[in-house]
């Protein structure tokens, strides 16, 4: 009995052995790039001075500042595409704005960019957006309004 269990214990420890010889450990890289965060700050509001809701048509400023259309009236606020501000790391970013509003009747405001991407350079980039203003005469009412937008940033 005594050279059973011996002879077990032998086998036992040889097989653990065995195992353990066969074992390897391998190392693996976790690459990452370090960024600072991204802050968007409004810097200039977007100004489309004033809009005739006489007939069915639209407003349009370009990121220029400059007004076009059929229902752009001159005189009123001052016009002014709006303009972000964006502190982030060196290199291009991303950019996207929302989609159209339609919250105000007879309104459909949607804001645009020249272009999807801009470069970031020494942490700081500007970014100017437009917007255009379509009219449906028969439900859009006269006032002041204000609608919201987004403009995203993304690494």
């Amino acid at each position: 009995m005594t050279n059973k269990l011996l002879l077990s214990t032998l086998i036992a420890s040889s097989l653990l052995i065995a195992s353990q010889a066969n074992a390897a450990d391998g190392t693996g890289t976790a690459n990452f790039n370090l960024v600072a965060p991204i802050t968007v700050t409004e810097a200039t509001q977007m100004q489309l001075g004033d809009i005739s809701i006489l007939a069915d048509g639209s407003c349009a400023i370009d990121t220029s500042g400059t007004l076009t259309g059929s229902n752009c009236v001159a005189g009123g606020a001052a016009e002014a595409a709006g303009s972000f501000t964006i502190a982030a790391a060196n290199g291009t970013v991303n950019l996207s704005v929302s989609g159209a509003d339609t919250s105000v009747s007879g309104v459909t405001f949607t804001p645009s960019l020249d272009s999807a991407t801009t470069t970031v350079v020494a942490n700081a980039a500007t970014v100017n957006v437009a917007g255009s203003v379509a009219i449906v005469s028969a439900s859009a009412a006269t006032g002041a309004q204000a609608l919201s937008y987004t403009l995203s940033v993304v690494y």
